[in-house]
C-alpha cells in the first residue's frame, strides 16, 4: 500500500475512533420536556408522582441511586437547574424501589 493510502486509512480510523468514544461517553439524562408537568420549578417529589416505582412512567432499572431529578436532566433547552438543598432520597424514591434497591445492595 503507497504511503499516502496509509496516512489516509490511519486518518479515517482515527476519526471513527474518536467518533465511537463520543458516541459512547454522551450517556446523558435525557432533558425534560417542554410542559407544565416538567417545570423546573415544581418539586422532585412531584417527579415521583408520575417516574416512581408503580407509576405511569417508572424509572428506568439502570437509573442512577438519587431522587435530586434537576441535578442530572435538563431542561428543553438543555440547561441543569441543580438545586443545593435538593434531598437524595425521597418518599417513592429509589429506596421504594425493589429493583433500584436491589441495585444499591450489590
Amino acid at each position: 500500500m503507497p504511503e499516502r493510502g496509509r496516512w489516509g486509512l490511519a486518518l479515517f480510523l482515527g476519526l471513527l475512533g474518536v467518533f465511537a468514544v463520543l458516541l459512547l461517553a454522551s450517556d446523558r439524562a435525557p432533558k425534560m420536556p417542554s410542559d407544565p408537568d416538567h417545570g423546573i420549578d415544581l418539586p422532585e417529589i412531584r417527579c415521583l408522582s408520575c417516574h416512581g416505582y408503580g407509576q405511569k412512567h417508572p424509572r428506568p432499572e439502570d437509573h442512577p441511586l438519587r431522587d435530586d431529578c434537576f441535578s442530572c436532566h435538563r431542561d428543553a433547552q438543555g440547561k441543569l437547574h441543580p438545586r443545593w438543598d435538593a434531598p437524595t432520597s425521597l418518599p417513592g424514591g429509589w429506596r421504594d424501589d425493589p429493583r433500584l434497591l436491589a441495585k444499591g445492595a450489590r
